[in-house]
């Protein structure tokens, strides 16, 4: 089995990689023995669009850490290949993320009709596309991108899942939602169906933003509260993916674990 670790980026002490500071890792967890996760990231010459993806192999399906490795890779050689720069509108960045995500779900699944897989293999999604004075983020599953600001954090996504649909319908309470029975179902993924609906935001960022994205094995043993603690304190990217990671296998390590970290 594949698990896509890599970054497409410069050395950090190259000046073209300012003014973001890119930081990223991954890990198995405690309990499971492969890694079913993928990441990447991707900074352009002049440094001023960046590429981040986070992708996490639907558990339980076959081969999931191929599709995650599929659909992580797909967009960031897209990405470099198309060589957006610094005057590419927003609208124009919305639909190359938009357009190259449904290509890896088209590709996904045509693998899976193929060889008749059994369990379709699939991933959730959580990319951000780094432009000036914005970030485009797109996903589908139940990773997730946060925002941290002024002391606080903001989540920029919200889970595709069938827990977060029976929260979204006050049937079960928030607090509720990571020990309820089918916490694991999600409602959206890229690759098991012929067509995937997308989520795509827009957010403003100023100057001394922080970004996190992150498969669920960080959320499920890392509240909220003390990703917040975690990032304000954190001296740099690199410092907050390594608090965050041992955050979450101090609380159970029950899952693969993978984090991108952007300060801006």
């Amino acid at each position: 089995m594949i698990n896509l670790n890599f970054s497409l980026t410069k050395n950090r002490k190259d000046k073209a990689c300012e003014p973001l500071n890119i930081a990223a890792d991954t890990h198995v967890g405690l309990i499971r023995e492969l890694n079913e996760d993928s990441f990447v990231y991707c900074i352009n010459d002049p440094g001023c669009n960046a590429l981040v993806a986070v992708a996490d192999g639907i558990g339980g399906h076959d081969s999931g850490n191929i599709a995650s490795n599929i659909c992580a890779r797909m967009v960031a050689t897209a990405w470099r290949n198309l060589g957006l720069d610094r005057e590419s509108s927003d609208k124009k960045l919305e639909a190359f993320l938009h357009s190259e995500i449904c290509r890896a779900n088209d590709y996904i699944f045509e693998i899976n009709q193929r060889y008749h897989i059994q369990h379709p293999m699939g991933t959730t999604v959580v990319s951000g596309l780094f432009y000036k004075g914005g970030v485009l983020v797109a996903h589908a599953g139940d990773s997730r991108c946060y925002r941290y600001r002024a002391g606080k954090i903001e989540r920029l996504t919200e889970d595709h899942s069938f827990v977060a649909e029976l929260v979204k319908k006050n049937i079960i309470k928030p607090e509720e939602a990571q020990y309820h029975p089918f916490a694991h179902i999600i409602s959206r993924s890229i690759g098991p169906a012929p067509a995937v609906e997308l989520e795509v935001n827009n957010f403003k960022r100023i100057h001394r933003d922080r970004f996190m994205f992150c498969s669920d094995g960080l959320t499920n043993h890392v509240e909220d509260a003390e990703i917040q603690r975690i990032i304000g304190k954190a001296d740099d990217a690199y410092e907050a993916v390594k608090m965050l990671l041992k955050a979450a296998l101090r609380g159970g390590g029950e899952d693969n674990i993978t984090i991108v970290c952007v300060f801006t």
